[in-house]
């Protein structure tokens, strides 16, 4: 009988507990699993070559959390102090034991209680050896498929060698690079052990048990040479905040060139205007909710999902069919987010990310004209709250450069860089024919004049910001950008 929180018991069955361990390859031979309220221990049979006893704590009844009992508990650990001639670990399987047994928020994936028992036993492996570069690869090695665990070792080898040149010292890189990669962990195994999360049309933010948000700004962050970034018209992002909180709509058309665009509002405005990153939505590609490598990340933030007609090249009809009523479905949901006002809505009318030319030179690439026209109707509906429109250019091309081809397969080989990045925003656009951009023009052409004229306002903030990616060299304040993060 297992004693959760709440003060409810269960059973477990122990010899299908033995097979979850043993199935991801770090149960121990011999252990003992004690009940917590009673101190009677079970004995179980050997599993692994190495010994590893399990004691007890107090009862599970007294370990809460702060968040809700209804949702799955990361186990709480506790280290004895075994003699050096023991060959053995003492650590408590009492909280991890809860959590294969407690009840899954309704807003979250059922699983079942093998997958729960699995779970449970690669975050109680995590918390004692997800700090050392061995435990992430042989916990790795262990779990992960085939095609994911050679994708997983090269980004954790590219990481570790960036984070060394940020702190100058490898020990040190290795250390930081696998506490990072141990939260980044416990996300994929939720996806690969247990049920795969399924986005809706809109997605809001995980925030806990595992706060993805954070986790996919400390994973960029830290890559991040803060020296060189540059946060581009510091008054306007000020304005936008005014504008957001007095109830109204913001729409940020940008160039898209990095798989981690969506950590870089929040890491280079936490400083001038903290929580603005927090509300930001952005429209997301199939692929960012689909690939397994990205789907944690996605899910620390609020997205509406949105198939891009870059992906539908090769496509089906029945297929196409089906996901033109996927986008519909989106769009509704995104206008039930103008119509309540207070919203940031973040979209890369390109439908892609940027990609270098035959010589190498990187510039954003063209917009689309329907995604602005689109954009343009839903924010400017009489039902919806008032809503403005920036242009805003992104430099993060360095810090993961995506693949030279455009919709390749799922599961791309990721490599990292550590770097300077940057972000600006434009001033405000009137999108309606009453804007400057639209003086002398003849009937027909304000679809695609709109268009150009935002894309060209985009280049001109990108080429006052492009000079910040790389490392090593100073990087001097470009005018109207700033560092705000170097005065906390």
């Amino acid at each position: 009988g297992l004693h959760l929180a709440g003060g409810r018991k269960e059973n477990i069955d122990i010899s299908m507990a033995c097979q979850a361990f043993a199935m991801v390859g770090v149960f121990p031979a011999g252990g003992v699993i004690t009940n917590c309220a009673q101190s009677s221990a079970v004995t179980l049979p050997p599993c692994s070559p190495r010994g590893l006893s399990l004691r007890a704590l107090p009862p599970c009844s007294q370990l809460r959390s702060s968040t809700s009992s209804a949702r799955l508990r990361r186990p709480a650990l506790a280290l004895s102090s075994p003699s050096r001639r023991q060959s053995s670990l003492s650590v408590t399987v009492c909280a991890a034991a809860a959590a294969v047994a407690a009840p899954v928020a309704d807003s979250q994936p059922k699983i079942g209680l093998l997958d729960r028992i699995k779970l449970a036993v690669v975050n109680t492996y995590l918390n004692l050896f997800g700090r050392f570069e061995f435990g992430i690869k042989l916990l790795v090695a262990l779990v992960f498929p085939s095609k994911i665990k050679q994708i997983f070792k090269g980004l954790f080898q590219s990481y570790k060698e960036q984070v060394t040149i940020s702190l100058g010292d490898s020990v040190k890189a290795s250390t930081k690079t696998s506490l990072i990669f141990r939260e980044m962990i416990r996300a994929y195994a939720g996806q690969l052990l247990g049920t795969p999360y399924e986005f809706p049309p809109y997605h809001q933010a995980i925030r806990t048990p595992i706060d993805y948000y954070q986790m996919g700004n400390d994973y960029v962050g830290t890559l991040v040479d803060f020296d060189r970034s540059v946060l581009g018209n510091l008054h306007l992002w000020d304005q936008i905040q005014a504008q957001v909180d007095a109830g109204e709509n913001v729409i940020l058309l940008a160039n898209h060139q990095s798989e981690a665009d969506a950590a870089f509002i929040p890491l280079l405005t936490q400083a001038s205007h903290p929580r603005l990153g927090e509300k930001v939505v952005y429209l997301a590609g199939d692929r960012v909710v689909k690939d397994i490598m990205s789907k944690p990340f996605s899910m620390g933030r609020n997205l509406l999902c949105i198939y891009s007609k870059k992906h539908m090249v090769d496509d089906s009809k029945t297929v196409k069919s089906e996901k033109m009523r996927a986008n519909l479905r989106t769009l509704k949901a995104m206008e039930g987010l103008l119509k309540k006002g207070g919203c940031v809505l973040w979209i890369a009318p390109s439908g892609g990310r940027d990609r270098k030319d035959e010589s190498g030179l990187l510039m954003p690439d063209k917009f689309d004209p329907d995604a602005i026209h689109m954009m343009v109707k839903f924010g400017t509906k009489k039902t919806v709250k008032k809503t403005h429109f920036y242009p805003m250019a992104m430099a993060t091309y360095d810090i993961m450069p995506p693949p030279t081809n455009i919709g390749g397969g799922l599961g791309e080989v990721r490599v990292v860089n550590y770097t300077g990045s940057g972000i600006s925003v434009s001033d405000e656009v009137d999108v309606t024919e009453n804007g400057a951009w639209a003086e002398g023009l003849p009937e027909g052409e304000h679809k695609t004049a709109l268009s150009n004229y935002i894309f060209e306002e985009v280049i001109k903030q990108y080429k006052s910001i492009m000079g910040c990616v790389g490392t090593g060299d100073d990087f001097e304040t470009p005018e109207e950008c700033s560092r705000p993060w170097l005065g906390m």
